[in-house]
């Protein structure tokens, strides 16, 4: 049995890959207040996932400490340089200390997920929550802003997949490559709820306007390869 350490580990991705974990992998779902004692630092892991929203200076040392191979959680945020903000740059400058440690090191670059456990504030979630309830639904900007949605449970198979398959220093995208407005979603789950539901353009800016879906075909190669050795 190999362990897994997963940093920031209650939340939405940790909490699919808890379901999904593949056979002889136990996981160790750390919390922010687990994070914080610091225990977990003495105990020999064969793999760390780093999702927690903090650099990734502890977690390359303790790969290195335990040639552990290191699963980098980052973002699709990364192919955006018109959206400067921190959340970006952490990104970026956590990509680059990853890649130059010398550590046995794979990068997911992260996209939008729908499934349970999701943030309340994510679209996805707050259409689907307006439209159960007959309530109007908001849309921020003019709806003409895109996102591509994969579910929980195939976010957490890629993640493994890359984690025990992936090549060494490469990243990966995770997520869906079918665009859809944030107009044509509000639609669709109005009508899979068959809901009485408003839609309402709220106007005001939007974030990453310009929206590039992942490149997933060096990702479900790794699926293909995983199916291949089953």
């Amino acid at each position: 049995m190999k362990n897994a350490l997963i940093t920031g580990g209650t939340g939405f991705v940790g909490y699919w890959l808890k379901q999904h974990e593949p056979a002889g992998v136990y996981g160790t779902y750390l919390s922010r207040a687990d994070y914080l004692m610091w225990n977990w630092r003495e105990i020999k892991w064969d793999y760390i996932i780093h999702l927690a929203p903090v650099a990734p200076y502890v977690v390359v040392d303790l790969a290195e400490r335990y040639r552990a191979r290191l699963l980098y959680c980052s973002s699709g945020i990364v192919y955006h340089p018109e959206v400067n903000t921190e959340y970006r740059r952490d990104k970026m400058n956590g990509e680059k200390y990853c890649a130059e440690s010398g550590v046995d090191v794979v990068i997911a670059r992260l996209f939008t997920f729908y499934g349970e456990h999701l943030d309340e504030d994510k679209a996805y979630t707050r259409f689907t929550k307006a439209a159960k309830a007959n309530k109007p639904i908001e849309i921020r900007g003019d709806g003409s802003c895109m996102r591509s949605y994969m579910h929980g449970k195939e976010m957490a198979e890629w993640m493994w997949s890359i984690l025990l398959r992936g090549k060494r220093g490469e990243a990966y995208d995770v997520g869906s490559d079918e665009p859809i407005t944030m107009l044509q979603l509000a639609k669709f789950i109005k009508s899979q709820t068959r809901s009485q539901s408003e839609i309402v353009i709220k106007g005001g800016d939007e974030l990453m306007p310009h929206y590039l879906p992942p490149d997933t075909a060096k990702t479900k190669s790794l699926l293909e390869r995983a199916l291949y050795e089953y």
